[in-house]
């Protein structure tokens, strides 16, 4: 026959303990695991997202080098059209000298 429930039982109060330290250690250790878990799927998702991160830069570098290449290009022409217009300007300033020289040559 079992004691009336007034009267406890001679363990229950360690029993309490023992189970209350069981439960809070497989808490923690379910804790621990979740975390774990979830460390390991922040970290492979930050992971994937810095290769793809570094795979855009990498094709952005290579669009921009690309683009700079064609702009120094461009600027390299520039310069030389700069340069011919340049001598053309001075030779028709030397021409125009010339014709006025003439003009007041012609005059006199």
């Amino acid at each position: 026959r079992r004691p009336p429930r007034s009267t406890p039982l001679y363990s229950s109060a360690a029993s309490d303990v023992y189970k209350r330290q069981v439960s809070t250690q497989s808490t923690w250790e379910m804790i621990e695991s979740i975390l774990t878990l979830k460390t390991q799927e922040v970290k492979k998702t930050l992971t994937n997202e810095l290769f793809r991160v570094e795979e855009e830069m990498k094709k952005h570098f290579s669009h921009q080098k690309a683009e700079n290449a064609r702009l120094q290009q461009q600027i390299t022409q520039l310069k030389s059209e700069k340069t011919v217009l340049q001598q053309q300007l001075v030779g028709l300033k030397r021409k125009i000298e010339e014709l006025e020289q003439q003009v007041g040559k012609d005059e006199q």
